[in-house]
């Protein structure tokens, strides 16, 4: 009876298991084919609110890029929809710009309830960047207080042809080149009231970027979180406080002397949030990123003192060394990114106010289109942070491969790598795709890029990409149209007087170009 019991007990404990069991399958599965839920955007009633196509719900064949994550493609009907969720203050009429890339034109169509927006798709017209672009569709949305559904669509869009496949392969990656298949980046509503207003407070802080253009040229320094040392094996991220402390000021301001610079763009940060010098608002985000001495403060004064001005690259620790710590710290990962947006900007302003009006700006705030973007910052804020101590003070919002960021942008930013190029004249201005900017070019020198990525090996990148005459007629050139030109050496990630910090072929380039442009 206790063997008849003990298997009758065996048995129940059995079955339960395995209901349990399947109970437990049934609901992943379920939960797996849960669609996920969808976001609530609160669109700003004074603003421009961005909204990033993949954080909508998509339909049909529409599909999030399966490498530019905030992209959506595979429109090949009018069934394939992105629909977004947004939330207004009041009932009003928005006006929608879209941003994408297609080669080819198609019909645009953005609709909410009863208000619909239709227009052919703008063709690119000019030979090089942007890649993608924005365009501004006519009439208004009509949006009701409260909760509202807003898709987008082509509602003439057809499956690809055999050839058009075969086109679709071959095209360049969404950022890389324009691309054959119609790719979704954003769309950004704002009403006309308050996109005339936006522009009118970003004129009216508008910074001065007429000593750029009296400078004709300057020096671009990546001293990244990844850079190298002369001989070192490991980058400078894990001997970040003893790049700070061997760092030789007067031994890299006399090296930025012999080029003839008028100015130098110094890496506050790039590819991990470490930076060189006191930041309390940092300290009070992620400890142990700051340093003690002001290494940002000693090199701003010596390169003033000799007549050469500083403005600071800024990237937000999107990728490089040790990110996701980063970027859970900074408030980047957050359902609600106002944190990240206020942490950057209180970075910002301790900085501006900490080297007053010696510190002519943020020049190039990388990645600020391709990463700061989707998670819709306040420009605004950043701009009068970046001024708060200095009202002249340069704002460049990188754009990169794609239309401008916003008004509070005021230089034209672009990684030009080693191409010798200008802006397309016709891409500046009011309401233009670079937007209201002053233009200017940034580029590298060394055939090994930006910055060391690997050890140096006692050698210096591979020299410069073009010849010296080459450079020379390029910078007389744009000191002609001008056009400044902030152009990059690779540095050692050890600056000391032991070994040289730029390669010496480049150096020489450079005071052959000094000689040129300031006959000295």
């Amino acid at each position: 009876m206790k063997k008849n019991n003990t298997e009758l007990l065996c048995g129940l404990l059995l079955s339960m298991t395995l209901i349990l069991s399947a109970t437990t399958f049934v609901c992943a599965q379920e939960a797996e084919e849960t669609a996920p839920s969808v976001k609530v955007f609160q669109l700003a009633q004074d603003d421009v609110t961005a909204i990033i196509a993949s954080s909508g719900a998509l339909s049909g064949n529409a599909k999030r890029h399966f490498r530019s994550a905030n992209v959506v493609h595979g429109f090949e009907s009018p069934q394939d929809t992105v629909t977004w969720t947004v939330m207004t203050p009041k009932e009003d009429d928005y006006v929608v710009k879209v941003l994408f890339s297609k080669r080819e034109q198609v019909k645009l169509e953005v609709t909410s309830g009863d208000s619909v927006l239709t227009a052919p798709s703008m063709i690119k017209t000019w030979n090089y960047r942007p890649f993608f672009w924005r365009q501004e569709l006519p009439g208004t949305l009509h949006l009701k207080a409260g909760e509202n559904q807003i898709a987008f669509r082509l509602p003439d869009a057809k499956p690809a042809t055999a050839s058009g496949g075969n086109r679709a392969r071959r095209s360049p990656r969404f950022g890389q080149g324009v691309t054959e298949d119609f790719h979704l980046f954003s769309i950004e509503l704002g009403t006309a009231a308050a996109r005339k207003a936006q522009v009118e407070r970003a004129q009216a802080i508008r910074g001065d970027a007429s000593w750029m253009i009296n400078g004709k040229y300057g020096i671009f320094v990546h001293w990244s979180a990844l850079s190298h040392g002369f001989t070192g094996k490991e980058p400078r991220a894990k001997w970040f406080q003893k790049s700070v402390e061997m760092f030789d000021v007067k031994v890299f301001a006399d090296a930025i002397e012999r080029t003839g610079a008028g100015w130098v763009t110094f890496t506050a940060t790039h590819q991990g949030f470490y930076w060189p010098g006191p930041n309390a608002a940092l300290d009070k985000i992620a400890p142990g990123r700051t340093a003690q001495r002001d290494l940002l403060g000693e090199i701003i004064n010596e390169l003033d003192r000799r007549g050469i001005r500083t403005l600071f690259y800024l990237h937000t620790g999107y990728n490089g060394y040790d990110p996701q710590v980063w970027r859970e710290a900074v408030g980047a990962k957050d359902a609600d990114t106002k944190r990240f947006s206020d942490n950057i900007e209180a970075i910002l302003r301790e900085c501006s106010l900490r080297y007053g009006k010696k510190l002519m700006g943020f020049g190039y705030m990388d990645g600020a289109l391709a990463w700061d973007y989707p998670l819709n910052p306040s420009w605004e804020g950043w701009a009068r942070a970046i001024k708060a101590g200095n009202p002249k003070a340069l704002v460049g919002l990188s754009s990169n491969r794609g239309p401008t960021v916003s008004p509070f942008s005021e230089l034209a930013v672009t990684d030009g790598a080693s191409e010798l190029r200008r802006p397309d004249p016709q891409l500046i201005g009011p309401g233009r795709q670079l937007g209201d900017v002053t233009p200017a070019w940034w580029c590298l020198m060394d055939r090994s890029g930006w910055f060391a990525k690997s050890p140096m090996n006692g050698r210096i990148s591979g020299g410069p990409t073009h010849s010296t005459e080459e450079y020379v007629a390029f910078f007389q050139q744009m000191a002609a149209a001008k056009i400044p030109v902030t152009i990059n050496l690779i540095m050692t990630a050890d600056v000391t007087d032991e070994h040289p910090i730029f390669n010496p072929q480049c150096m020489a380039v450079m005071e052959e170009v000094r000689k040129a442009i300031r006959g000295k």
